[in-house]
């Protein structure tokens, strides 16, 4: 199939700069022009009228089977329950022009059923997908019995991140510390210890695999780099040293900036009144580590870790916006994080993160331009993947 989005306004992250009424040409899914005069004899034409076509978006942090309840453990445990979730949250990315999702931990193997899925076509409503399958917890941890495997000791570590190179997972998780909304654990509070974590580490490596640290507090995320993590999520209360140590290691950082709002704005509705402590405790935490991280030249994506307590699958760009609002970067950095900062954590930049010939042909089209005015990244009029167009307003 042949097809010309004409009259585009195209954001060109790489140079970041937009390029005003261009021509797109996709063939057989592939961008194979991006210029401001084609011939598109022989094209299905695609009329723009001026909106913007950005690279489709990405979210390096969900959890495609959660409901985003208040209490995560109250969810129903049946497969089916979880995969017809999976499919409405999935279809709910494409609609807000997600066109790649990471997820990072969900029960009994499901995300990875459902990247082949997806990858077979069987599903079509759906973002192209990563998973680490269950995360690594220490006995007790958090995540423990819903998104993560107890362990203990360096044995059972290096034995489990095997296991899950074996299971085909795309990404190895480690619980670092305790999470804002496991009961019973303290964010600050180191779990898995550097010697545990550099166990799965090196047996994750062993087999070219990334590794990536759940951490909620300085010191579990500074034990997480020294461990050899190659990103650390959400990275909660950082000191100048440990940010400092994370660009000596070329750590990544995904900073799940919107995370903590999102949960907060369950007080009255059923978010549990520990988890609710704990997140207001932390926000402001997120919010100058991320900037003091950003501008240290510490490389960093964008995951909004929806499916936890009241973040929403369908609306993932809030991290951006809050990545702007609340965190101190422009517009325009942020897409770059968003786009093809995402695809080169993920290892898919050859292919994906911008609209340049030869990749594929994933675009999300705004009425406004997102890198001026954030918050149009959360009004997506239309989804395009491998050059067909999924969903429009």
């Amino acid at each position: 199939m042949k097809t010309a989005f004409i009259h585009a306004n195209v954001l060109d992250v790489l140079n970041r700069t937009v390029l005003f009424d261009h021509t797109v040409l996709t063939e057989d899914g592939v961008i194979t022009a991006v210029t401001s005069s084609a011939d598109t004899a022989g094209y299905e034409i695609v009329d723009l009228e001026g909106k913007y076509l950005t690279p489709g978006l990405f979210n390096c942090h969900i959890h495609v089977t959660s409901t985003c309840e208040g209490d995560m453990a109250k969810q129903s445990s049946a497969p089916v329950d979880r995969i017809l979730t999976a499919l409405k949250n999935m279809e709910a990315f494409i609609r807000t022009g997600v066109t790649f999702v990471r997820d990072v931990g969900t029960p009994d193997g499901i995300a990875l059923d459902l990247r082949q899925a997806v990858k077979d076509g069987r599903i079509k409503m759906a973002p192209d997908m990563q998973a680490c399958g269950t995360a690594i917890c220490m006995t007790g941890g958090t995540g423990r019995k819903i998104i993560a495997t107890e362990v203990d000791g360096e044995v059972e570590c290096r034995r489990e991140a095997r296991r899950l190179v074996r299971q085909g997972v795309d990404v190895v998780k480690l619980m670092a510390t305790g999470g804002t909304l496991t009961h019973g654990t303290k964010p600050g509070c180191p779990e898995l210890t550097e010697e545990e974590m550099r166990a799965a580490v090196e047996a994750a490596h062993a087999e070219g695999l990334q590794v990536i640290s759940h951490a909620e507090s300085n010191e579990g995320v500074r034990n997480a780099i020294r461990a050899g993590v190659d990103c650390i999520e959400h990275g909660d209360d950082m000191d100048e040293e440990t940010v400092r140590l994370m660009v000596e290691h070329g750590t990544w950082l995904d900073g799940t900036v919107s995370a903590l709002y999102c949960i907060l704005r369950g007080k009255d509705k059923g978010l549990p009144e520990e988890f609710y402590q704990k997140a207001i405790d932390a926000e402001g935490q997120v919010y100058r580590s991320f900037n003091m991280a950003f501008h240290a030249g510490v490389p960093c994506a964008a995951g909004s870790d929806c499916g936890s307590s009241f973040c929403y699958h369908d609306e993932s760009a809030i991290e951006l916006v809050i990545m702007v609002e609340k965190c101190g970067i422009t517009a325009m950095d942020a897409m770059v994080v968003g786009t093809i900062n995402s695809a080169r954590l993920c290892g898919v930049e050859e292919s994906l993160g911008s609209v340049t010939v030869g990749k594929k042909a994933h675009f999300a089209v705004f009425a406004e331009n997102p890198a001026e005015n954030i918050r149009a990244a959360m009004d997506c009029c239309m989804t395009v993947k491998n050059g067909e167009i999924l969903w429009q307003k």
